[in-house]
C-alpha cells in the first residue's frame, strides 16, 4: 500500500491503484462549491504543472483518497503526500443546491447547502498510460 502514491515532481500525485493524478496542494482558500469550477478552469487555462485536462472530481473519486487509518502526524485519513487541507469539494451534486464534499478528519463523504460551507478544492485529472 505504500507504492500507491507516487509523487511527480512536486506538483502532482499519481494513485497507481486507480489511474488518476491529484493536484498535491489545493486551492489557496476556500470556496463555495459553485467556485470549484472556475478554480479548475484558471487551472486549465494556466496548463497547471504541464496539463489543460484537469476537472472538478467527483464523490468516488475523491472518496478513493480516504485512507483506513487515520496518519498520526496530520490527524487526517489521507495520505501524508497530499496537504493537509481537511474538507474538499466534489463535484457531485445531491438534491437542491446541496453538494458532497469529504471530510478527512472523520473519513467520509458528507452532504451540506452548497453556499453554506466554504471548502477548498483538489483538481484531479486521468494520467496518460
Amino acid at each position: 500500500m505504500d507504492d500507491r502514491f507516487v509523487l511527480q515532481g512536486n506538483l502532482i500525485i499519481l494513485d497507481t491503484k486507480t489511474g488518476l493524478a491529484w493536484q498535491r496542494g489545493a486551492a489557496e482558500y476556500p470556496m463555495v462549491c459553485k467556485d470549484g469550477y472556475a478554480y479548475i478552469q484558471k487551472l486549465n487555462e494556466s496548463k497547471f504543472a504541464g496539463y489543460d485536462d484537469w476537472r472538478f472530481p467527483n464523490k468516488e473519486e475523491m472518496g478513493s483518497l480516504i485512507m483506513s487509518e487515520e496518519d498520526r502526524n496530520t490527524g487526517l485519513y489521507l495520505h501524508s503526500l497530499f496537504s493537509s487541507q481537511r474538507n474538499l469539494w466534489t463535484s457531485t451534486e445531491a438534491g437542491h443546491h446541496r453538494a458532497c464534499y469529504v471530510d478527512f478528519y472523520y473519513g467520509d463523504v458528507y452532504v451540506i447547502e452548497q453556499n453554506y460551507a466554504n471548502y477548498y478544492v483538489r483538481a484531479v485529472r486521468t494520467a496518460q498510460a
